[in-house]
């Protein structure tokens, strides 16, 4: 079964790490890395949000602790390693567009359930426009109250970005 890590971090400047992101990329593969999703916040340029999919699920910490993730992070100039999300698809679910027109709300969720704690879950929800998001963001529904939450301990506050790009990695 495949994994996904996700970060949420600030880079020192965006354009240096994504130059340092796509020399770093054919290092990956080797790492069983099959996909880079790459995000930027919309109200801090600097701020990333990084989903990496593995293909099989190995011993998460030797993948962790690998010279190449180190050397990721490194090469992103960030001061501190952030908190890593690791996790298994739960669900997935695509909602019908044409329902979605009326009104702002959310086109897709990803469901993740980390490894280590089966309680704590990861959401990703894409909405169609920025200006939905921010509605979506300030009026959720009652199923989304959990939004509220958010930030809170070690929890990094709500991202919202724009999708820079999904970087596709060959099988090695």
């Amino acid at each position: 079964m495949s994994l996904v890590l996700a970060a949420d971090y600030r880079v020192p400047d965006f354009d240096h790490w994504w130059a340092a992101i796509a020399r770093d990329l054919a290092t990956l593969p080797g790492l069983g890395v099959h996909i880079v999703v790459v995000y930027r916040s919309l109200q801090d340029a600097n701020r990333v949000f990084v989903t990496i999919g593995v293909r099989e699920r190995g011993p998460v910490d030797a993948l962790l602790r690998s010279p190449i993730m180190f050397a990721w992070f490194d090469s992103a100039g960030v001061d501190e390693i952030p908190p890593i999300f690791v996790g298994q698809i739960v669900e997935k679910l695509n909602l019908d567009p044409d329902t979605l027109e009326a009104r702002p709300g959310v086109r897709r969720f990803w469901i993740y359930r980390a490894l280590d704690d089966q309680a704590e879950v990861m959401v990703l929800q894409e909405i169609a426009t920025e200006r939905q998001a921010e509605q979506w963001i300030r009026h959720p529904d009652a199923a989304a109250s959990f939004m509220a939450e958010a930030g809170v301990g070690a929890y990094p506050p709500l991202f919202v970005g724009r999708l820079v790009q999904t970087i596709k990695l060959p099988v090695t």
